[in-house]
């Protein structure tokens, strides 16, 4: 059973489900939680972290494993209705009246830059990756929760379908739609402490009349926290501390990258080359080999002085040794603990390294929302109708 803030099972001595109550810690539940970096950050801040929930696999051995008294849902949210959900809540020990918030990051990839600019409307319905924000808010109208936390990519922000309308704002309508004002905002990941230069989107929504919050920067430019720093004490007994097989080849190239330098800083004679012509016989071409440009994060080693570039699937070269970084330190860019294990290969590790919320960041949002216990659950029903929406396009 979770444990309370009281050092209680979330059961009462009865066996029932807890109800909260104004002295209690308020209570989470987390959708789309991938492995549980934004949920590590609520419990960090105080919270009851009451369920999980990711259909994938590898995340959901990597959360079981981290979160041992969490009941975790391990299916397609679109398959769970109603009465599974609230099955769901009871098995952890509390009662489907008593979640505060809920919190998750539905599946962003069709959003991304790597996408066309526009978004055709019958092509975001057929894309499950860009409609899933609207299965996440049919779990909150189940919950009704005070106050709801969505993350997404960056990118968002600047999407628009084909009769120019803004993916971000049919959003905030359909928050509205299930009685919840919301507001937006670009979050950027080294102004709250995480050694990573990270941006996200987050939308926090609230059915309760008070105003919706979101953390101010903890940590100002000149103080962030840099690579070089996270990754300076990291040993080789620690979980997921495995280094990668690298041909010669390879070494030689990382060789020669510089800090805070990429494929771009090579020699030419290290560069890859390829045959643009139509020529079948290599060996008689008369032509030479061009060489291939390469983009964004293909060979980037870090700067130890500055904060890491965005965390993904793509794995960085050491700011001061000549390899590829550890999916534990690529771990400690996104702020897990060293303690928190992942499971799966290390492919597998990698995305839900790359996927997460960094914990540091989910922890200063958690804080924000703490602030609104117990009072918020007293108070008056927010009226999205006629809430007049804060624009923050400027964030672009």
């Amino acid at each position: 059973m979770p444990v309370g803030a009281d050092g209680d099972s979330a059961a009462g001595s009865d066996g029932a489900p807890r109800t909260t109550d104004d002295g209690a810690a308020p209570v989470v539940a987390g959708f789309f939680s991938g492995c549980g970096g934004l949920d590590l950050g609520f419990e960090r801040a105080g919270f009851d972290v009451a369920l999980g929930s990711d259909q994938w696999e590898p995340a959901a051995e990597t959360y079981r494993r981290n979160f041992p008294d969490v009941e975790f849902v391990e299916e397609d949210v679109r398959e769970l209705d109603a009465p599974a959900i609230r099955e769901s809540v009871e098995r952890a020990g509390y009662d489907p009246g008593g979640i505060d918030v809920v919190i998750g990051g539905p599946p962003c990839q069709g959003f991304s830059r790597l996408n066309n600019e526009q978004i055709e409307l019958d092509e975001m319905e057929k894309d499950r990756r860009n409609t899933l924000f609207e299965e996440f808010l049919r779990v909150v109208s189940v919950l009704e929760p005070q106050l709801v936390l969505m993350e997404n990519v960056r990118d968002l922000i600047n999407r628009q379908t084909s009769d120019d309308r803004y993916v971000k704002d049919l959003i905030v309508d359909e928050f509205a739609a299930h009685g919840y004002k919301c507001e937006y905002r670009v979050l950027e990941a080294e102004q709250y402490g995480v050694p990573q230069k990270r941006r996200r989107i987050f939308f926090m929504g609230t059915d309760r009349d008070v105003p919706i919050r979101f953390p101010e920067p903890t940590t100002p430019e000149g103080s962030w926290r840099t690579a070089g720093e996270a990754l300076a004490d990291a040993t080789d007994d620690l979980p997921n501390m495995t280094y990668a097989n690298t041909q010669e080849k390879t070494l030689e190239r990382i060789r020669h990258v510089p800090p805070g330098g990429y494929y771009r800083d090579l020699p030419d004679r290290l560069k890859t080359k390829k045959y643009r012509c139509d020529c079948e016989d290599t060996d008689t071409c008369p032509h030479e080999p061009e060489i291939v440009k390469r983009y964004g994060t293909y060979l980037r080693r870090l700067d130890p002085e500055e904060p890491s570039l965005t965390v993904s699937t793509n794995v960085f070269i050491h700011p001061s040794e000549d390899r590829y970084l550890t999916p534990r330190e690529m771990a400690r860019l996104q702020t897990f603990p060293d303690e928190f294990a992942f499971e799966g290969t290390k492919t597998d590790v990698m995305k839900q390294i790359g996927n997460a919320v960094p914990v540091r960041l989910g922890e200063e949002l958690a804080h924000q929302i703490r602030e609104y216990f117990p009072e918020v659950r007293d108070a008056s029903p927010a009226d999205p109708d006629v809430y007049e929406q804060q624009s923050l396009t400027d964030l672009a």
